[in-house]
């Protein structure tokens, strides 16, 4: 997760796994409310979690998104309902233990301005009590998995670094310990659009590799497409509107609110699902040599944005830093023609 890396994209399949790989979480008619209020913060949710998946709470504010994340780790006791992690119900658990072993980001990152950033990714594991060199080969397995050089940055501080960093550093530290479950609320809400966007790629980067099951908080919906697996969309009445999948969204809103939640320009948001994988690249020409390079894991909507911020109607597609062919702005706008003609031919079915 470096700040100068390349613009890239990690497809959302099972990786390889882990030591603590994710688990699986279930909400069984959760609901809080707390005294004096009419209306319920968060009103008889239901869902299941996959173990390994990202699944993201989005809605417009006020809807219960972070409320109903902070009720998984008890920093909100639930009103009502159950909420079980591997099947052990989270209120049978020690709160102080049970937070301990789910990782947390958020988006002010909370890292100690006087604790190096060592001390700060090893916060949990000494809590835990971890032998000295067992932590201290974890901070740099940690900080060299977000893309921050150990020997350069472990003994840095918290204002020595960029607020891409510190959010890296905030990300390494909530896996430090190995939780299988991580909660995310608008973790990169606080960085910059151009840090925001390579971060989000990163994470799925070593999402892939480590597989943890993720509750993620975010108002915007394109985030939600981008990183998701799952997205729970959650109406003014803090009800679940639709929980699927980011395609069954797109394609398939439940209802008028799911549908103006997601907004006009549905079939550009689908390209966001499409891979380069997908479509059948152009050989390499000498008009080529100089075009911006692409790789091959990237959507159709990273190659579409390429295209504009470089004014080029061509890129070179990329494979561990190998020219494997070529893709044009026609082999882009083909393909968002072929989707608006699918969701037209839907709409009249």
């Amino acid at each position: 997760m470096s700040d100068s890396t390349d613009v890239a994209t990690t497809p959302k399949a099972a990786g390889s796994g882990s030591d603590a790989a994710g688990v699986p979480i279930v909400l069984d008619h959760v609901s809080k409310r707390y005294p004096g209020t009419k209306s319920a913060a968060v009103d008889d949710i239901s869902m299941e979690i996959p173990a390994g998946e990202i699944v993201i709470l989005v809605g417009p504010s006020g809807c219960g998104k972070t409320t109903t994340m902070r009720m998984i780790n008890r920093l909100i006791e639930p009103t009502s309902g159950t909420i079980t992690i591997d099947g052990e119900d989270v209120l049978s658990l020690d709160d102080v233990k049970l937070r301990r072993e789910i990782g947390y980001v958020i988006q002010q990152i909370g890292l100690f301005p006087h604790l190096s950033i060592a001390q700060n990714v090893s916060l949990v594991p000494r809590m835990l009590k971890w032998k000295k060199q067992r932590t201290n080969d974890r901070v740099d397995e940690m900080l060299s998995l977000v893309g921050l050089e150990p020997a350069e940055y472990r003994h840095r501080y918290p204002r020595q670094l960029s607020g891409g960093q510190q959010q890296r550093v905030g990300v390494a530290r909530a896996l430090a310990a190995d939780p299988p479950v991580m909660l995310m609320d608008e973790p990169f809400g606080a960085v910059d659009p151009i840090n925001r966007a390579r971060l989000q790629e990163e994470f799925l980067a070593v999402q892939d590799k480590l597989r943890k099951t993720i509750v993620f908080v975010t108002h915007d919906f394109d985030e939600a497409i981008k990183m998701g697996d799952r997205i729970a969309v959650l109406d003014q009445g803090s009800k679940i509107a639709q929980y699927a999948t980011p395609e069954e969204i797109l394609s398939s809103p439940a209802n008028a609110f799911v549908e103006g939640f997601v907004g006009h320009g549905a079939t550009l948001k689908r390209l966001q699902l499409e891979r380069l994988e997908t479509v059948d690249l152009r050989p390499v020409t000498d008009a080529d040599s100089s075009a911006p390079r692409v790789p091959i894991k990237a959507t159709l909507h990273d190659v579409l944005d390429e295209m504009i911020a470089k004014a080029r109607e061509s890129l070179v597609v990329v494979k561990d830093g190998k020219p494997i062919g070529s893709v044009a702005l026609d082999d882009v706008l083909a393909r968002v023609r072929e989707l608006r003609a699918e969701a037209e031919a839907k709409e009249g079915a």
